[in-house]
C-alpha cells in the first residue's frame, strides 16, 4: 500500500518545534455546554476570565474559548488553556470544571443535562388503559 504526502512548502523550511521534547509545557482542552436560549457573549466572557485567572494557567500562550457548534442539548464551547508541567493536567482540569460550574451559576448561565423526548408510534391497549385510569 501506498501513501501519498503533500507537505506545504512552509513546513518543510521552517522550524519544527516538539513540543513533548523541548520542555513540560502542554496543553489542556474540554468541552463546556450551556443551556440553550443562554447569552452565549456572557458565558463567552464568563468563561474566559475565570481560566486566565487560575493561577496553572499560562498567560502565554494565551487561554481561549470558542463556541464551536450547537449540540443536541447544549450550546457548545471549546476551552484551551496551557499549563507548564504535564503532571498538573488533571489537577487544573479539576479546579477549572469547579471554577467554571460556580461562576457559570452565579451568573444565571445554566449547564443542561441532556433531554430526549419519546413519541410512540403505538400503545399496547393494557399499557395504554393504565394511563386512563382515574387514579392516573
Amino acid at each position: 500500500m501506498y501513501l501519498n504526502w503533500v507537505v506545504p512548502s512552509y513546513w518543510a523550511t521552517s522550524p519544527l518545534v516538539n513540543w513533548t521534547l523541548s520542555d513540560q509545557i502542554t496543553r489542556v482542552t474540554f468541552m463546556v455546554g450551556i443551556a440553550y436560549g443562554s447569552d452565549t457573549e456572557l458565558a463567552h466572557r464568563i468563561m474566559l476570565k475565570t481560566v486566565a485567572e487560575h493561577s496553572l494557567v499560562l498567560d502565554e500562550p494565551k487561554p481561549t474559548v470558542f463556541f464551536t457548534g450547537f449540540g443536541d442539548s447544549s450550546l457548545d464551547f471549546q476551552v484551551a488553556v496551557h499549563v507548564k508541567e504535564r503532571i498538573q493536567r488533571r489537577l487544573l482540569t479539576h479546579d477549572l470544571h469547579m471554577a467554571l460550574e460556580k461562576a457559570l451559576r452565579e451568573n444565571d448561565v445554566e449547564i443542561p443535562y441532556p433531554q430526549r423526548d419519546l413519541h410512540l408510534r403505538s400503545v399496547d391497549e393494557n399499557i395504554q388503559s393504565l394511563g386512563n385510569s382515574k387514579e392516573n
